[in-house]
């Protein structure tokens, strides 16, 4: 399994029990039960997840943005800009939680929506070993006054199209077995799932896909 005791591991465990309130409200909804949600899944059940892949040399699914809806790949230095006096969930924070690089975010006439971070082989993956031809699409989440509109499948296509049109083969995730939503919109943008992964908490073997 991996080590808790991992640089990464341990940054990810610090960000979710800092602000272990907000988390539990945004994933679980507001409400006192939200709570009990965040820590059961997150510290005292035997979780399985689906790892989830996507053929890039295949003929990709096209489902466009709404009009309403434009997509930005921020530099690190415009993402901080536009955080900025913001009160986001941790996933707008993954660039200083993993100093992961790369994401992708989505704006409603400006208005700050969605979110999904780009993992390669030189980032920290919780689950993955990943080859230099291959991606991982990770830490993502629709504010919530904008979810409802099949966001997250829409955004999936888009960063798919142009992470194809950047020169990697294959892009994979790895989605809880308990979040149907999430599922189905990878399956909607074109990938198939292709093994079970079981944690404890936050302890998991690694993959090398």
């Amino acid at each position: 399994m991996e080590s808790g005791k991992s640089p990464g591991a341990m940054r990810n465990i610090a960000a979710a029990l800092s602000d272990y309130r907000k988390t539990a409200y945004h994933h679980y909804g507001n409400r006192p039960s939200s709570l009990f949600r965040f820590f059961y899944y997150s510290a005292l059940r035997v979780n399985t997840f689906w790892l989830m892949e996507n053929d890039l040399s295949e003929s990709l699914p096209e489902i466009p943005m709404d009009p309403c809806y434009r997509v930005m790949k921020p530099s690190l230095e415009e993402l901080a800009r536009i955080r900025t006096g913001m009160d986001l969930p941790r996933e707008f924070y993954y660039d200083r939680i993993l100093n992961l690089k790369t994401c992708y975010l989505a704006f409603k006439d400006d208005e700050l929506a969605y979110i999904h971070w780009v993992l390669t082989g030189g980032d920290h993956s919780r689950f993955l070993i990943l080859p230099a031809d291959a991606v991982e699409l990770n830490y993502n989440t629709t504010l919530r006054k904008f979810r409802g509109n099949r966001l997250m499948v829409k955004m999936l296509c888009h960063i798919c199209h142009d992470l194809e049109a950047g020169g990697y083969r294959k892009a994979f995730g790895v989605v809880h077995e308990a979040n149907p939503p999430s599922i189905s919109a990878a399956e909607n943008a074109g990938f198939r799932k292709i093994k079970k992964i079981r944690a404890l908490g936050p302890f998991n073997r690694k993959v090398l896909v």
